[in-house]
């Protein structure tokens, strides 16, 4: 008889399987072959997560933990500059193993039986963190709360308009030239708000 798995290991098999996707997608994902590729049990998969289903819904809960602390992490050390904070994001999600991670979360929101596991506010969640951050540091520097959300909802669907081209085209030249552009755009904004 085998030994029993080791719950305490759940967080180092997430990680493993969460490196995993980020490498091959969620496409065609099933258990034996990721479990094979962890060099693991499926066994040892469903005992930590229950199911194929609760193993993708840990999955985005990760990554969107990581996105949201990502997010969180440059809105601390921009000490509330906006452009900052968008400079700081794109540098980060540009980098291959980061962008992968954020190509889980397209997935999951396009792929059909994968957007049905997830939890009904996760999409609003995604962007409203952004959104937040935003519109906070704007209505620091004087802006109004309506006009702040504003400018923080157009900064926050042009990343991830940018992101998905990112995706597409792989072109980090154009879209970095872009990413500056928004970054001094709010930046300017702050600016002129704190001027008045």
């Amino acid at each position: 008889m085998g030994r029993k798995p080791n719950p305490e290991r759940r967080p180092e098999i997430l990680r493993a399987v969460v490196d995993e996707l980020a490498r091959t997608g969620l496409g065609d994902l099933s258990l034996r072959p990721l479990a094979g590729a962890l060099g693991v049990s499926t066994y040892t998969l469903t005992y930590q997560f229950g199911s194929k289903e609760e193993l993708l819904r840990a999955v985005l809960e990760f990554v969107e933990a990581e996105q949201v602390g990502t997010a969180r992490a440059a809105v601390r050390d921009a000490a509330g500059d906006v452009g900052t904070v968008v400079a700081a994001y794109w540098e980060w999600v540009t980098v291959p193993e980061h962008l992968a991670r954020v190509r889980l979360v397209f997935e999951a929101l396009t792929i059909p039986r994968v957007a049905d596991l997830l939890a009904d506010d996760f999409r609003a969640r995604l962007m409203s963190a952004w959104v937040e951050f935003l519109t906070g540091d704007l209505v620091g520097a004087g802006m109004a709360r309506d006009d702040a959300e504003a400018e923080a909802t157009i900064a926050a669907s042009a990343l991830a308009g940018m992101l998905l081209d990112l995706l597409a085209t792989g072109d980090r030249e154009r879209l970095g030239r872009a990413a500056r552009r928004l970054a001094g755009h709010l930046r300017d904004l702050q600016l002129a708000c704190r001027a008045r």
